[in-house]
């Protein structure tokens, strides 16, 4: 992949906000303010897979499927780090 498809990645993981600095969840305590930062993982943790997934595609697309190989293994480990959040959520 091109440097300037880097590039525009990190800027665009940078811009993207982070809710958990600036929503009222801060101000919650104990099981709420749990509740509200496991919700927000998740939600993020979702976008950044579907982004690895999209980049594992567009490698085997271009031929680098050694790379793809590794960002598909990536995706999967994301994906039960999302399901082990989910399942912790339940249990809050």
């Amino acid at each position: 992949m091109k440097h300037e498809n880097n590039h525009r990645d990190k800027i665009e993981h940078h811009n993207h906000r982070h809710e958990h600095e600036k929503e009222d969840h801060l101000n919650l305590q104990g099981t709420q303010r749990l509740k509200a930062l496991i919700s927000y993982w998740i939600e993020h943790n979702t976008g950044h897979l579907e982004k690895i997934r999209e980049y594992a595609k567009l490698s085997e697309e271009k031929g680098t499927s050694e790379v793809a190989e590794h960002l598909n293994e990536a995706a999967n480990h994301m994906q039960k780090a999302i399901d082990a959040l989910e399942s912790a959520l339940k249990h809050v």
